[in-house]
């Protein structure tokens, strides 16, 4: 699918039927801001609005898909090139997401590879630049891997529970780290962070480091648990 003459043909049909950007969303109940993003060709309605969108702007679903109007003889031929336009569009979809997911997972299992292999079993031993650069590619990783998958239930609810993990586990570290409970014990509660930032020590001691990660799964965790919601309410 054309996303940028899909979203012209929203604005034009729009514009026909005498509304705004704002009074379009408001009735559509979004932000002006989504709007202007379809008709920028930014990004396509979500499939939970298709069939509002085509009330408003007295279209037909076949019509917005192809980005312009349909004369009654040609609409079987136009629904079959729609047809096969989205199943293009899903299966590349889906390959990003499987794509994505297998680079995660590897960057995951080589990062924690060589983090205990130079740290040693109780990463006692000292980072060097390699574990650095592996600890910053799992914060990047994940993070797109949350962002690519943000359509597919499975995977976020996967993304939402190793950000609960290494949040609750970040941040009880941090905790003992600040009573100065046993760093033995502190140490077991807070592996998981250990393995995966371990490179972070370059540069920070252990309990800003258990912060940051506290506050970076958080932020995953919210964000994941949004899209969790937001797929399991269509």
């Amino acid at each position: 699918m054309n996303q940028e003459k899909i979203g012209n043909f929203i604005a034009s049909c729009r514009k026909e039927q005498g509304m705004t950007q704002v009074q379009f969303a408001e009735k559509l109940g979004i932000t002006n801001k989504s709007v202007s993003k379809w008709e920028t060709g930014r990004c396509l309605p979500d499939a939970s609005l298709f069939k509002d969108i085509c009330l408003l702007l007295n279209i037909s679903l076949n019509e917005l898909f192809a980005g312009e109007r349909i004369a009654a003889e040609n609409n079987e031929q136009k629904f079959e090139e729609n047809l096969i336009s989205i199943t293009t569009e899903y299966q590349k979809r889906d390959y990003r997401v499987i794509t994505s997911a297998y680079v995660f997972i590897t960057i995951i299992i080589v990062s924690i590879a060589i983090n205990i292999s130079v740290g040693g079993a109780w990463l006692k031993g000292s980072p060097v630049m390699a574990n650095f650069l592996l600890s910053l590619l799992c914060i990047i990783s994940w993070f797109f891997f949350s962002k690519l998958t943000q359509e597919h239930n499975s995977f976020q609810k996967a993304s939402f529970v190793i950000s609960t993990i290494v949040f609750i586990t970040s941040l009880a570290a941090f905790i003992l780290d600040f009573l100065d409970i046993d760093s033995y014990i502190t140490l077991i509660v807070g592996l998981p962070c250990e393995i995966l930032f371990y490179g972070l020590r370059i540069f920070l001691n252990r309990m800003p480091i258990y912060a940051f990660a506290a506050l970076l799964s958080l932020f995953n965790l919210l964000y994941t648990r949004k899209n969790i919601r937001r797929l399991t309410a269509k």
